[in-house]
């Protein structure tokens, strides 16, 4: 009750506007954090799709990254409220990588990054360029070119940069994980969607797979403190074959497909839409795969009469890998917004959060 009070009042008085010292009724919370990052992370992704974000528990978030949601007063409310805990806001981006190769161009894209941080009160940049081939070296310099450029403006600025969790099997020769980690303050390996083009329903971050993941980075020379594990706050829905049975606690068989494996026969839902699904199809018996620390359970949609089967990670299959990512820098979640206040879920799963700040 005392955190929601404080947060009421630091939001009273923000006015409209297009930076951050225009929206926020403290202004020198606009100035970039300059207390040392975080030895632990908690880093919360975000598409700002609802206003849940006023009433967070910010003391369980070291990092806000906001990735295409929000306006410019938006990005520059929340990075008041954040600041006022403590915690840093950074944007997610992309590198060009039509013009990765043009020197004027990159120069450009990475003053305008700058320019935008220091307008709208962040602390960095989170990156996001997946499935790169024959970039490493390229990569690894602009990566250097954005710590260099941030550093000359920012006390302490944080660049961070999401990747596979597989390093060794999915990216190949598209990132030099070695030169990456001289400029990034952390590499993110995603762990989600490790399930995609399955043809029997399975987990989306199965518990083996995220350890071995993390080895990989460890083995290819980067630093278990630099490695920040992306973990979902969503879940997979797959279409049945007609063999399968209702009520099944057996991995189902994924119908075939026409054109797209995704949005025809598996659906990424967020853990509230899995709930809402459970409970309006008569509350079917949900079964715990121990090998992949995953929940699932099938039902025939009442609305379509499809045989269906969710995984997904809750608050119980979520600690055991979040106490895996401790041994390393901590944890990432996608989304915040995939729990909304007010549901079953949101005190469990930010209950589940360790206290960082």
């Amino acid at each position: 009750m005392l955190l929601r009070l404080l947060i009421a009042t630091l939001l009273v008085g923000l006015a409209s506007g297009s930076s951050c010292v225009d929206t926020c009724s403290s202004p020198s919370l606009c100035n970039p954090i300059t207390k040392p990052l975080a030895a632990k992370e908690t880093l919360v992704f975000t598409t700002l799709s609802s206003a849940d974000w006023k009433s967070y528990d910010w003391t369980k978030i070291t990092t806000f990254t906001i990735f295409s949601g929000g306006d410019d007063d938006a990005v520059a409310e929340v990075t008041c409220l954040a600041h006022a805990f403590g915690v840093r806001v950074v944007k997610g981006e992309q590198f060009p990588m039509d013009d990765i190769y043009d020197n004027d161009a990159m120069k450009a894209f990475i003053d305008s990054k700058v320019d935008e941080a220091k307008r709208l009160g962040l602390d960095g940049l989170n990156f996001d360029n997946e499935g790169l081939t024959g970039t490493a070296d390229i990569l690894a310099q602009r990566i250097h070119e954005v710590k260099v450029a941030f550093k000359a403006e920012f006390e302490a600025p944080q660049i961070s940069f999401d990747l596979s969790i597989s390093p060794k099997n999915g990216q190949g020769d598209g990132y030099d994980f070695t030169r990456m980690n001289d400029d990034l303050d952390f590499q993110l390996p995603m762990a989600y969607d490790m399930c995609w083009g399955a043809k029997v329903a399975t987990a989306n971050s199965p518990i083996n797979s995220d350890v071995a993941g993390l080895q990989q980075y460890v083995d290819l020379g980067v630093p278990a403190s630099n490695v920040v594990l992306g973990l979902p706050w969503y879940g997979w829905a797959y279409k049945c074959t007609v063999d399968s049975a209702a009520n099944s606690t057996e991995p189902c068989t994924v119908q075939d497909y026409v054109t797209d494996w995704y949005g025809e026969v598996a659906f990424q839902w967020g853990l509230d839409d899995i709930t809402a699904a459970w409970n309006d199809n008569g509350q079917p018996p949900i079964t715990l795969d121990e090998s992949t620390q995953t929940k699932f359970f099938t039902y025939i949609d009442s609305s379509t009469s499809s045989l269906m089967q969710c995984w997904f990670d809750d608050h119980e299959t979520l600690s055991k890998k979040y106490q895996i990512a401790e041994e390393y820098r901590g944890i990432a979640l996608w989304t915040s917004d995939m729990v909304r206040i007010g549901g079953s879920n949101y005190d469990d799963m930010w209950d589940a959060l360790p206290v960082r700040n």
